[in-house]
């Protein structure tokens, strides 16, 4: 419950608090954060490889990190994850407790500064199903959605739709149908600028490069 009281969840692939009807419009200057992989358990478990691996590294970190955004001034408009916001994988053992620890770190982020989830491939699986994409859209919310901050449009996808669609395709095929509506929008001139945040880049330096290797 107490989750709820700080944590806004996009639905219906929107997000609550930032609608086109009230920020379609450009407004000036403006800035966010962005950040990626807090994925709470990954330096034991891939750095350090112990058997029983913790995530007070990652909790620092995330804290110290949340601290600084808290620090800002002006305040920054939202705070988006892009993906592996915790370590472990949906089903397993370490799943429950690393939610609950992500979500008992973000209490602490203003109330000002909104906080914006995309899924990564820990957390809806290297190979997503039906039951992982669900489990992950229970916690945190729609995996794909639209939102929008001052005249800026910005799309969120699930990445890992791309990467491995084999369990998922209706899944998949059902996002790439939106997603063609959401650049159609995009390509409407309305907006000043069209951002799209994901998990997994198409590229690092060459459009031709071979597949990123996911940790």
């Amino acid at each position: 419950m107490a989750k709820e009281i700080f944590f806004r969840k996009a639905e219906n692939h929107s997000f609550p608090d930032f609608k086109k009807e009230n920020e379609g419009c450009w407004n000036g200057p403006f800035y966010f954060i962005q950040g990626a992989d807090t994925q709470l358990g990954l330096i034991e478990n891939y750095i350090e490889k112990k058997p029983n691996p913790g995530w007070e590294k990652e909790i620092k970190l995330t804290k110290a990190a949340i601290e600084a955004i808290n620090a800002m001034t002006p305040r920054p408009h939202f705070f988006v994850v892009c993906g592996d916001l915790i370590d472990a994988f949906p089903g397993t053992s370490l799943r429950k407790p690393q939610e609950e620890d992500f979500f008992q770190l973000f209490k602490e982020l203003h109330p000002d500064i909104p906080l914006v989830c995309v899924c990564g491939n820990h957390d809806v699986g290297n190979n997503p199903t039906q039951k992982s994409v669900q489990v992950y859209k229970d916690s945190f919310g729609d995996d794909y959605f639209t939102f929008y901050v001052g005249g800026v449009m910005f799309i969120v996808i699930n990445s890992q739709f791309f990467k491995a669609p084999e369990q998922v395709q209706d899944l998949a095929e059902e996002q790439e149908r939106w997603l063609e509506e959401q650049l159609a929008e995009a390509k409407s001139g309305r907006y000043k600028h069209v951002v799209v945040f994901q998990h997994i880049p198409w590229f690092i330096r060459k459009s031709d490069e071979k597949r990123v290797i996911l940790i």
